[in-house]
Formats: C-alpha cells, sequence, structure tokens
C-alpha cells in the first residue's frame, strides 16, 4: 500500500481502476520481492540476510521468476478454489 497509496499523486490512486481489484500478477510479485510486514520478510528479503548480514541481493527474472511464478500458481489455485466467496477479489 505504501509504494502504491501513499499519496494522491501515486500509481494506485491515479490508476485506481487498475487495482480494483489488486491483480493476481500483482500480489504474486509482492509475495516474491518483499513484505511489509515485520518478521514476515518474502523470499528476497530472507535471501538478502540468509548469511546473518544484509547482503543487497538483485532481483532478477533469473533468480526469482520460478519463485513468482510458483506464487502465482498458487493464488490461481487458491482463487479456483475459493471461487464462489471471490476471496481473493476481497484483498
Amino acid at each position: 500500500n505504501i509504494m502504491w497509496f501513499a499519496n494522491r499523486n501515486d500509481e494506485g490512486i491515479i490508476y485506481h481502476k487498475y487495482f480494483n481489484p489488486i491483480p493476481t500478477e500483482v500480489i504474486a510479485l509482492v509475495l516474491t520481492a518483499m513484505s511489509h510486514i515485520p518478521y514476515s520478510y518474502i523470499e528476497c528479503c530472507i535471501d538478502e540476510w540468509a548469511q546473518g548480514l544484509k547482503e543487497d541481493i538483485k532481483f532478477t527474472s533469473a533468480t526469482y521468476g520460478s519463485v513468482y511464478k510458483g506464487h502465482l500458481a498458487s493464488l490461481q489455485r487458491f482463487q479456483q478454489h475459493t471461487a464462489p466467496y471471490k476471496l481473493l477479489e476481497k484483498i
């Protein structure tokens, strides 16, 4: 939310129709790259701390493409199994 909705000039506000509902692909990307919730760092952020000290790791499709595809597939299965409730649309 902070990235796209921090102020009235951010993309989430200007292009709100593309974020309602948030596309599954965007959710998968966020899960792959980062998390804003303390102690819940996802994939790339975990890798940056793997040796006990923060190390910058490039976020590339070569490194994280399969991770992204895995998250996207999981979200798509979740959406299929919960279709009557439209849960993913409510996120």
